[in-house]
């Protein structure tokens, strides 16, 4: 089988990440994904209670100044809370902000709003098919260390590895790529992080980081190819225009994508001869 090399892979990966912030086409996403992925688990509540439909949120004048985009008339915001912050000087004089307090906010889903399309970009789904699909669903669910099921989940949900009994839910409506992109995104979460309990955002920055991009790398040594979400993903939760994150964790990506691969190449050896391409839908 002609794969693709592992080291480059992970330079494609970090230049397509870089990509993100470099090109202009991608900031609009970059504003939304980074405000979708750095809401606390109480706000993400808060948002499911009043508007479980929800897919891309933003405060009224974001959704103006930054997208083109009118909030409709007679909508009804979505109540979060912000934090509040103060500049104090350190033992060492030196200013820095700390958290206050709380106020509320307000922000609207891209459903309540009309006007200037968002770039192409912003898009949670990965079209298109994979030959050999069924043996290669199989194959990830026999490497995954937790059960896996594939049922209903939550809107805006395409999967969860959940630590108290290790079972991966992956949603039964995605399409075939992202299918295997969040079932390996999840199986590295269950190999990496099943005992990590920091719910700190740069712990979470950092788990999140690893997962997708073993899942992308993985998904691309079999000739799939999951860069038009992975990279935008990474980028949304590096939040900035360095990704030292990345670099950080790439032993941690690198000896996990080796391990998977020998895994799933070892419960696929009767068909090496038999690469999985992908076409789009």
């Amino acid at each position: 089988m002609d794969h693709y090399s592992l080291d480059g892979i992970t330079d494609e990966l970090e230049k397509g990440v870089m990509n993100v912030f470099s090109c202009d086409s991608y900031r609009a996403y970059l504003a939304v994904m980074a405000r979708f992925h750095t809401y606390s688990i109480n706000n993400s509540i808060l948002i499911w209670m009043q508007r479980p439909d929800a897919t891309l949120v933003a405060g009224y004048n974001t959704w103006l100044t930054r997208f083109s985009r009118n909030v409709k008339k007679g909508e009804k915001g979505i109540r979060i809370l912000a934090p509040v912050r103060k500049k104090i000087l350190d033992e060492d004089m030196q200013e820095r902000s700390v958290l206050s307090g709380f106020r509320t906010a307000v922000v609207f889903d891209i459903s309540q709003t009309e006007g200037k399309e968002l770039p192409s970009y912003v898009n949670d789904r990965l079209p298109g098919i994979v030959t050999n699909y069924p043996m290669f669903i199989c194959s990830l669910i026999l490497v995954s260390p937790a059960e896996v099921r594939f049922e209903k989940t939550n809107a805006n949900v395409h999967g969860f590895y959940r630590t108290t009994d290790q079972v991966i839910v992956v949603s039964d409506t995605l399409s075939q790529i992202m299918t295997v992109k969040t079932l390996l995104h999840e199986i590295t979460h269950a190999i990496l992080h099943s005992r990590n309990h920091d719910g700190s955002r740069e712990a979470r920055m950092l788990r999140e980081i690893e997962a997708e991009s073993v899942a992308y790398a993985v998904s691309r040594y079999y000739g799939i190819d999951t860069s038009a979400y992975s990279f935008g993903y990474i980028a949304g939760w590096s939040g900035s225009k360095e990704i030292p994150e990345l670099r950080s964790s790439l032993s941690r990506i690198q000896e996990t994508t080796s391990m998977l691969i020998d895994m799933i190449d070892m419960i696929q050896s009767p068909a090496k001869d038999s690469r999985n391409l992908v076409f789009s839908m």
